[in-house]
């Protein structure tokens, strides 16, 4: 089987009954391994692994795994040691009960417990930290809006710990084959690839993108970069920006820069591939838990998005933003020309943001179908409740504009673009300089995408 990446171990941890085995090729980990657990006082598993000193993480996204028997497991982990009783953490997903767990043990030889776990079926993305003895647990759906699973919970390991990819079947006479791609090992002496922004996340096949970050390594030697595990032809290579072209037949998917010769994966931004890409200077992303991800397109001047996610309202917001990064005062203004496939807590509108998180300082003038009213909604601290100042009766096609002068923000609706009505009061929000403005759509549900089209938009001083 292929070699694995420099720096890059395996072996079976436990009495496994059948030997695993793994291979790396395109960015993918594939991983076979019996043993009749990981769990319980003593673990059973194969276990692809390297060393690492001090805190850290270790990220993947988990493609694929055969559903073995009920015991049958798949994920990241922390370990301390290589023998079967070790201490551990770890983020996996369990087939057949349809969650992946945030599993540990907090002793050589004790038992293992499951601190918290969450619906959801592979791919999927997972990811366990380390801080100190502090150990947390993290999934998502897009490799960018992280979700904890839990509490974090205290370990005590050494400084020098091991951290990788375990795989078991459930039982000790067939190993289960899991493939895992994207995988990232974040440590403070041996910090990952980290991509800080990119110059766009939507185009077509042959768009040039910009990509800046840092510790991609002065020359590109084996480094590659990936969209969807397809390899991307590169123009330029230095520490803290690359020059890529989208290949012909690219499909949309993560974008990771992978830096030999460990092949060790970047954080990932989610890149669209469309004949339809969004305007110079436009991004789209989803923002929070939405359960299924979100697309964004241009053309003829009108802008479709589509968003999943519970509602943009209460303490952390879960939808798709199509967004320019702003600096100072702005004016932001749309006519939204339709949505469907809303349910009761679906919203679209126009936003400014403080920040890309769940959580995030906003203001937005945005309709909520359901109740044929558009209202002006904000949150004024990170993580705090929502409000809404004001609400006027209207439906589609309606024209909703938002301002902020300093820390004062404005929320006016028109029927015809040209009239406008103030909605509520004008409020205060501090905000930082630099903030997100645009287009915001939620479906009111983490299961099915809404979609919305806006016209006549426009981001000005």
């Amino acid at each position: 089987m292929t070699t694995l990446p420099a720096g890059w171990t395996d072996g079976d941890i436990g009495v496994t009954g059948v030997a695993g085995a793994s291979s790396y090729a395109n960015n993918v980990f594939t991983v076979a391994g019996a043993g009749g657990q990981v769990y319980g006082s003593s673990d059973a598993f194969h276990f692809v692994y390297q060393p690492m000193t001090g805190d850290g993480s270790i990220a993947a996204r988990l493609v694929s795994m055969q559903p073995g028997s009920s015991y049958a497991v798949a994920g990241v982990m922390i370990r301390n040691v290589l023998d079967a009783g070790s201490a551990n953490a770890k983020t996996a997903d369990w087939p057949a009960y349809g969650q992946i767990y945030f599993d540990m043990r907090t002793t050589e030889g004790g038992s293992t417990t499951e601190p918290a776990e969450v619906n959801a079926k592979v791919p999927y993305w997972v990811k366990v930290t380390r801080s100190g003895n502090t150990f947390s647990s993290y999934v998502a759906l897009d490799g960018v809006n992280w979700v904890q699973v839990g509490a974090s919970q205290s370990i005590a390991m050494g400084t020098s710990v091991y951290v990788g990819l375990a795989v078991a079947s459930g039982n000790s006479s067939t190993p289960v084959v899991a493939t895992f791609d994207n995988v990232s090992v974040n440590g403070s002496a041996a910090p990952a690839p980290m991509i800080s922004s990119v110059s766009a996340t939507t185009g077509a096949a042959g768009s040039a993108v910009v990509i800046t970050g840092g510790n991609f390594g002065g020359v590109q030697g084996s480094s590659t970069v990936w969209l969807n595990d397809v390899a991307v032809p590169v123009n330029s290579w230095s520490a803290t920006s690359l020059g890529v072209t989208i290949p012909a037949g690219a499909t949309s998917g993560p974008m990771v820069v992978s830096v030999g010769p460990g092949m060790n994966d970047s954080n990932a931004v989610e890149y669209t591939v469309t004949a339809q890409p969004l305007p110079n200077g436009w991004l789209d992303q989803d923002v929070g838990a939405v359960g299924v991800m979100g697309a964004a397109g241009y053309t003829s001047g009108v802008f479709t998005v589509s968003g999943a996610g519970a509602e943009i309202y209460g303490t952390a917001d879960g939808f798709h933003y199509v967004y320019e990064p702003w600096t100072g005062d702005g004016v932001v203004v749309a006519r939204v020309v339709s949505v469907q496939g809303t349910a009761s807590y679906g919203t679209v509108g126009v936003m400014i943001r403080n920040a890309l998180d769940a959580g995030s300082a906003n203001a937005k003038t945005a309709d909520w179908p359901a109740y044929g009213q558009i209202y002006f909604d904000m949150r004024t601290t990170e993580g705090g409740s929502t409000t809404e100042p004001g609400a006027v009766s209207g439906t589609l096609p309606y024209w909703m504009k938002l301002t902020r002068s300093g820390n004062t923000f404005s929320s006016y609706g028109s029927v015809d673009g040209v009239n406008w009505v103030q909605i509520g009061t004008s409020q205060s929000i501090a905000m930082g300089t630099n903030v997100y403005v645009g287009l915001a759509v939620s479906s009111g549900s983490t299961t099915a995408t809404a979609t919305a089209t806006f016209d006549n938009v426009s981001i000005t001083p």
